[in-house]
């Protein structure tokens, strides 16, 4: 009798994609176009420091002036966010939302929520006849017509 497979939720091909992909339903997605862009290079220090060191730099100058390695993958856009630290550190000095809730508002602003603006009569309709197009031609000739139709 041979061995059974065992039954799994995902099957066995997906596997590489579960583990190295992102969900469906997740809103960070991975970016795997820039992930080959990044490198790093064991001996970028190295060879700055001992270049620095060959133009008679003493070496304190020469470890404090090392240039960081641009090559390297630049930092997201919540890295240094005031926003950020400011809301995690809320939480952690409250670990209540509600009292928090100043620092989500300005966090859902960096994160480009944007509130919902009222819009006026004159603009709704503005954009009503902007989604209509030439289709509103059609009212003076059907506000015309209703002059010689009578409805009961």
């Amino acid at each position: 009798m041979s061995p059974s497979i065992p039954k799994v939720a995902i099957p066995q091909e997906k596997w590489p994609a579960t583990i190295y992909g992102t969900a469906d339903a997740g809103l960070a997605k991975s970016e795997v176009g820039k992930l080959q862009a990044m490198q790093f290079d064991t001996t970028y220090w190295s060879k700055a420091y001992l270049q620095c060191i060959g133009r008679g730099v003493s070496s304190k100058e020469c470890a404090a002036g090392l240039p960081d390695d641009v090559r390297t993958m630049p930092t997201g856009p919540l890295a240094g966010n005031t926003e950020l630290t400011s809301a995690i550190s809320c939480m952690s000095a409250s670990g209540t939302p509600e009292k928090c809730q100043t620092h989500f508002d300005a966090l859902a602003v960096v994160a480009g929520y944007e509130a919902e603006v009222k819009q006026s009569s004159t603009e709704k309709a503005r954009e009503f006849a902007g989604k209509a197009g030439y289709k509103l031609l059609g009212i003076p000739a059907l506000w015309y017509a209703m002059k010689f139709v009578k409805i009961k």
